[in-house]
């Protein structure tokens, strides 16, 4: 045997080179409770998406990829030619749009945002630059004016077999999410095999999961597909959960995940909360997540021990979700940016609260009055701290200093925080809150700067406005108030948890 060629590529170069293929769609399920009936009905949701029925539209409305069964020719006879007897009907690709079958697939990403209307001054003649990004999307229909055929099917007619009688039966709805890599510069026309083969084997995924619920609770529930991307691992890992499930009841499951892909077992990755959140294409309000990475060199301090926050995060700022916290809500949104950090690394699956339910929590545990509820009155690092150990689990420690002055004394134990336990620091006291995601100090000079996420930012999401405006940057001394206290709120991470 001879032996194989084994090139190894980086993160970005797996980026670079290929394109994440996104495919989402909805089918329904309804067949009889018995697992003959469960197999049978998946094994034709698997032809349907794999045959001419099935159609896939991408992002943008503008290119449609279909396929249908080539018309047969007509033969000379029965002993004409071996080659006219075919086990498979043959196939062909229609790519409807501005796209061409022999393009490539990266080409296709000019056609993602949908056509422009005419506005009377030809602005529908100015083309927009469309940036690449982390995933092209794919939308699953059906094509009712093509044969809802298989190639098993093709040109026999339709059987009906009816039978009457008790049974049970179940409804569900199948929520397709599947994903494929191609190489960008794979051709248009090669795009039909991965679009149907990355729905075709999560449909049978599917199936393995509802038959294997059905088979330990006796009954089944809707099978939902999560994405995982860990900072370890290069690609994204799709793993399926019933709907119904609790995270505990698949802990050996993910550890043998763990050991599969050579993962640390001291830290969830494939926990439902550390999903990956993607939004819609073109959802301008979705959260920016570590804004920071850009800029962890620039801290400016020689010499400088550097540590900062591990793992993801969202940005939470004043007036997102709707909602007017200018001038008292800084605390509020530093608390959500610690808690989308524990729901992305999978410490926690309580969702990120609003200020009405961090505020009924505080009433709840009998921290503030009841008219505390809709109010704008401030908190503090220890509220913050109630607030994570009550709806999620979370223990927190906290450094306290009377100056803005003295906080470089506590750099040392900061970045031991951040080495440790990776999670953000909310600050408060005196004045306005913060999120603190770094810190650099050089012990032979005492210098020091902090790695700010500031939020009292009330703009859009747009990255370069936040970094060259400071929003996320790296501070001085100066910084800090003189004469005010600060006190600082350190989530500490559960240990050994998968």
């Amino acid at each position: 045997k001879e032996a194989a060629d084994i090139e190894i590529i980086s993160e970005d170069d797996l980026s670079r080179d290929t394109v994440l293929i996104r495919v989402r769609g909805k089918l329904d399920l309804t067949c009889g409770f018995t697992a003959t009936e469960i197999s049978l009905a998946f094994k034709h949701l698997i032809e349907k998406v794999t045959c001419p029925y099935g159609t896939y539209t991408m992002e943008g409305g503008q290119v449609v990829i279909l396929h249908k069964f080539l018309e047969p020719t007509f033969g000379k006879g029965w002993a004409n030619a071996d080659e006219e007897i075919k086990s498979q009907a043959e196939e062909d690709c229609i790519i409807v749009g501005p796209a061409d079958e022999n393009d490539t697939v990266e080409s296709l990403w000019k056609h993602t945002l949908p056509p422009q209307q005419d506005d009377g001054f030809g602005s529908q003649n100015q083309k927009k630059n469309v940036e690449r990004r982390d995933r092209l999307e794919f939308k699953l229909v059906w094509n009712l004016t093509n044969p809802a055929c298989t190639q098993r099917t093709i040109g026999c007619a339709p059987i009906i077999n009816y039978e009457k009688k008790a049974a049970k039966t179940i409804s569900i709805p199948i929520n397709v999410d599947a994903l494929g890599i191609v190489d960008k510069n794979s051709l248009i026309k090669e795009l039909p095999h991965v679009l149907k083969g990355c729905v075709a084997r999560q449909l049978g995924d599917m199936a393995g999961s509802i038959l294997a619920e059905m088979q330990l609770t006796k009954s089944v529930s809707t099978p939902k597909v999560h994405h995982f991307k860990s900072m370890d691992v290069p690609h994204v890992i799709s793993i399926i959960y019933p709907k119904a499930s609790e995270d505990d009841s698949y802990k050996e499951f993910r550890k043998n995940m763990h050991t599969s892909f050579m993962l640390p077992t001291d830290r969830p990755y494939f926990r439902r909360g550390a999903e990956i959140c993607w939004g819609e294409p073109g959802d301008k309000k979705r959260k920016l997540e570590n804004v920071h990475e850009t800029i962890v060199e620039k801290h400016g301090v020689p010499g400088a021990v550097v540590a900062t926050v591990q793992g993801k995060y969202a940005y939470h700022h004043y007036m997102q979700d709707n909602f007017n916290d200018d001038g008292w809500g800084c605390a509020y949104r530093s608390l959500q940016t610690l808690v989308s950090w524990l729901r992305m690394q999978g410490y926690t699956s309580a969702t990120v609260p609003s200020h009405k339910e961090i505020q009924q929590t505080l009433i709840d545990i009998g921290d503030k009055e009841a008219k505390f509820l809709n109010s704008k009155q401030w908190i503090g690092s220890m509220e913050v701290g109630f607030v994570l150990e009550t709806r999620c689990n979370i223990q927190s420690r906290y450094i306290s200093v009377s100056s803005g002055a003295d906080l470089a004394t506590k750099a040392e134990e900061l970045i031991q925080h951040f080495n440790t336990e990776g999670t953000p620091i909310m600050i408060g006291g005196g004045v306005y809150a913060h999120t603190i995601l770094g810190v650099a100090y050089d012990e032979p000079t005492e210098k020091c700067s902090w790695l700010i996420l500031d939020p009292h930012y009330t703009g859009s999401e747009d990255l370069k406005t936040i970094i060259s405006k400071g929003w996320c940057g790296w501070k001085g001394p100066n910084f800090w108030s003189k004469s005010a206290f600060y006190n600082m709120c350190l989530p500490i991470k559960p240990k050994n948890v998968i």
